[in-house]
């Protein structure tokens, strides 16, 4: 597995992947217009480019096999889409196309994200997850997660509940 960087150049790339990606994971849990209408809010080439250009927010591709696999993005301070203390880091996304799940991607994937928090000086780690996609809670827990709290996620008209989960990464002497 490779991770690179993401910047401006790489757009048109992450806007496929993120639509791809998004809808082989939620596409048959919700209508096609509100699909549709949140692909549009969230990957829209101003809003994907203003993410690039933010200096709190980072995009990684991930490689398996030379072949592009899917994406992470990680925020900080400002960027988080929560207001958070400044110590925390936010895994906002983390998405694999279909022929990439289950080989163990993600483990690597957040062991990666764990070193860049260590390296920013971040003592946790925190994410959203749907209420219903209990395969990704599970994941998360078995990677230390815990929940925390919850917010509310918007797709078209739908109102949905995501539950906030950290991981506390400083070491207790």
């Amino acid at each position: 597995m490779k991770i690179r960087q993401c910047n401006v150049n790489d757009l048109k790339v992450l806007q496929d992947l993120s639509r791809e990606t998004y809808t082989a994971t939620f596409g048959q849990d919700n209508t096609e217009e509100n699909l549709n209408a949140y692909l549009e809010e969230a990957y829209n080439t101003e809003q994907l480019t203003s993410e690039l250009t933010n200096q709190d927010s980072k995009f990684y591709f991930i490689y398996q096999d030379e072949q592009l696999a899917g994406y992470l993005k990680l925020n900080i301070l400002t960027a988080q889409s929560e207001k958070m203390p400044d110590n925390y880091m936010e895994v906002e996304r983390v998405y694999f196309k279909t022929a990439y799940q289950h080989l163990g991607l993600g483990t690597k994937v957040f062991n990666f994200a764990e070193e860049r928090a260590k390296e920013l000086s971040k003592d946790n780690i925190w994410l959203g997850v749907w209420e219903f996609n209990y395969p990704a809670q599970k994941f998360y827990q078995k990677m230390g997660f815990e929940r925390f709290s919850e917010h509310k996620f918007i797709m078209g008209d739908s109102v949905q509940t995501d539950f906030l989960m950290k991981k506390n990464l400083r070491v207790e002497k």
